[in-house]
């Protein structure tokens, strides 16, 4: 099984999603991974760390829905006790890989995963267990725990976000992107993370963060961020640069602020989309190379596409559904 088809089989596993067969062909290739348990192939899984941490949080899900589903049903009831049997099957089989890496050991305790999902053209600000507050950007995904242990404090992000982590120099903060770990005491940080970009950036506002990459069960340190610096992480080639960055591009997105400096459309016209809910398309596609200079403070969707229109040449139109704008076509 390649990589990205496993990856879509966990991601749709863990959301309740797999069909019967999906979920069988699953079961069964984690079976066969079992029986050769010191064995990882990252090729094949992706990063063992963030995969278990997404197998197990589809078993806790399937199994508070199933639970939920059995108290409404009769007591006996033979579907009852096949879709019972299913899932033990399964925590069975998964038990197999979460207890070669000890994550079993961890997991099963009390703690309780909460999961806060943002969809495009929203933003969420979320305060956390231990008093941090995360402002969660469109189209993301943050995954914490309802309390932290002694310690450590650790979330798994997948899209971007920005940080403001309550000091505590006894128990590091611990950010999950991909198969990179960002690493604070108490500091302003910003990592964007979307899974279809090519590159994670990092970028440090205030404090002082440890960049490493995950790799085989071990951290290998990257690099020590100081303020105003700026890790872009090549996840195709594993190459990091540096920088020094501008706090409105980077960040401005949280106060509704977008500010591109020479940056071609087609990632302007990315950016925005996520910011508005809308999509944007372009007749001629080579004009997505176009870079262009551009900064747009709380301005209405409207007064966006009159303002690369008149920076591009193009002319546009709006598409609308239900008398909701759902598309921006440029030609």
């Amino acid at each position: 099984m390649d990589k990205q088809k496993f990856s879509n089989l966990i991601e749709k596993y863990k959301r309740g999603k797999c069909s019967p067969q999906e979920k069988e062909l699953l079961e069964k290739y984690l079976k066969s991974f079992q029986n050769n348990p010191g064995e990882w192939n990252e090729n094949e899984m992706g990063n063992q760390r963030i995969t278990e941490e997404k197998i197990y949080s589809g078993i806790m899900n399937n199994i508070n829905k199933e639970k939920y589903h059995y108290f409404t049903k009769a007591f006996f009831s033979p579907s009852l006790l096949k879709r019972a049997a299913s899932i033990i099957f399964f925590l069975i089989i998964v038990s197999g890989i979460l207890y070669v890496s000890g994550i079993f050991e961890q997991k099963t305790g009390s703690v309780v995963w909460n999961e806060k999902v943002t969809l495009s053209g929203e933003k969420s600000i979320i305060t956390i267990p231990d008093g941090s507050i995360v402002t969660l950007n469109a189209d993301s995904k943050l995954k914490y725990p309802d309390q932290f242990d002694d310690k450590i404090r650790e979330v798994y992000l997948e899209g971007e976000a920005y940080f403001e982590v309550h000091h505590n120099s006894n128990r590091p903060f611990i950010v999950h992107s991909e198969n990179l770990s960002t690493t604070v005491l108490g500091t302003k940080f910003d990592i964007s993370a979307y899974p279809e970009k090519r590159t994670i950036t990092v970028s440090l506002l205030e404090g002082k963060v440890k960049v490493s990459r995950e790799e085989k069960g071990k951290d290998n340190e990257i690099v020590v961020l100081k303020p105003k610096e700026q890790l872009l992480y090549d996840k195709e080639n594993n190459v990091s640069s540096f920088e020094q960055f501008d706090s409105l591009e980077a960040v401005g997105w949280k106060d509704n602020i977008y500010k591109f400096e020479n940056e071609p459309l087609g990632e302007v016209l990315s950016q925005l989309e996520r910011a508005f809910g809308v999509k944007f398309k372009l007749d001629d596609q080579s004009v997505l190379l176009q870079k262009i200079t551009i900064k747009f403070k709380k301005k209405s969707l409207q007064t966006v596409a009159d303002v690369i229109k008149s920076l591009t040449g193009l002319d546009y139109k709006i598409l609308k559904e239900n008398n909701n704008i759902n598309e921006i076509l440029f030609f």
